[in-house]
């Protein structure tokens, strides 16, 4: 099936109009492209304003693009920053509108949308598994279930969890995420997978680490309560384990401790829709506190008023952190 067929289908199972989602889909190509200029941010708003189509069409390729740090790195760190080369045919691929092949490829939006549990940008979980084992999701997760003769977890990429299993029986617990295979049996603890590594904050019991990308074996490795590590393909790093740290997002807070503002604006995206950055000048600024993540905008008047900088919303969706 064609890109174009494909998107035409996607908008009449949506109930969509075929021409706004096309719109909407062109001007999210012109964003990521790096050359919109304030007039054209203008447009794009009052495009957005001119009929609620257009604005469910937005919603819609908001929705499928996620949060940046769903994109590709190479898009990443161009978008909003200098002219790129951005088609409507790599957008649709982005999408998963342009075949499955892509999709997967690109971070795999479907099995994300189909998985059996799963939180929205901003949304946290709590669920209780077939076991009895408790699960809190934090934003932007998702973790697919198997617990027919078997307790497994498969986590998806780029999602946070933590999963209290002490007291539930049963076959071992099996996880499986970032490539790794752990062993979270009767243990209370909390991964978060930041793409090429693995954070594991073992809060009570113990997790064994069965091995590593590829089933290497010699990633073996047992974590005790009070134990946390970074596992990647270079091996097991041993961490102090800092059990406020761990736990801080499951009390809807997000503490930073003299973390680069470009890197503060990264961490607080994850829990809103759009794009959330800064201008290169202000970007090495320190942000220290605790901050809301269940109130972002909050959190970015508070910013304000900590540093010499300003919030500018261009659209709730797009918001931009320069120089007072």
């Amino acid at each position: 099936m064609s890109a174009d067929a494909a998107l035409g289908r996607h908008a009449a199972r949506h109930g969509l109009e075929l021409p706004r989602l096309e719109a909407a889909l062109e001007w999210q190509v012109t964003l990521w492209s790096g050359e919109m200029d304030d007039a054209g941010h203008r447009d794009w708003a009052a495009w957005l304003a001119a009929h609620p189509g257009n604005q469910r069409a937005w919603a819609e390729v908001e929705r499928l693009a996620g949060r940046l740090g769903e994109l590709p790195s190479d898009v990443a760190r161009h978008t909003l920053k200098r002219p790129r080369r951005f088609s409507r045919r790599q957008a649709l691929s982005l999408f998963g509108l342009a075949g499955a092949g892509a999709l997967v490829a690109r971070g795999g939006w479907v099995e994300r949308a189909v998985a059996d549990c799963r939180s929205g940008p901003g949304e946290q979980r709590d669920l209780t598994l077939p076991d009895g084992s408790s699960l809190k999701l934090n934003t932007a997760s998702a973790v697919n279930l198997a617990f027919d003769g078997e307790r497994r977890l498969r986590v998806l990429p780029g999602s946070e969890i933590a999963l209290d299993s002490r007291g539930a029986g049963g076959a071992p617990l099996r996880v499986e995420m970032a490539e790794m295979r752990l062993d979270a049996s009767d243990s209370h603890v909390v991964l978060r997978d930041h793409g090429e590594r693995l954070a594991v904050s073992v809060l009570a019991g113990r997790v064994e680490v069965l091995s590593g990308p590829g089933g290497i074996a010699s990633q073996a490795a047992t974590l005790l309560g009070g134990e946390a590590a970074w596992l990647s393909a270079g091996g097991v790093r041993r961490v102090p384990l800092d059990r406020a740290a761990a736990l801080d997002w499951t009390r809807g807070v997000m503490r930073a401790d003299r973390l680069p503002l470009n890197a503060f604006l990264a961490e607080l995206g994850r829990y809103r829709h759009g794009l959330l950055y800064c201008d290169d000048d202000v970007a090495g600024l320190v942000v220290s506190g605790a901050f809301p993540v269940r109130d972002t905008d909050y959190a970015l008047q508070s910013l304000a008023q900590a540093l010499p900088v300003a919030v500018h919303y261009r659209t709730p969706w797009l918001v931009r952190v320069s120089a007072v």
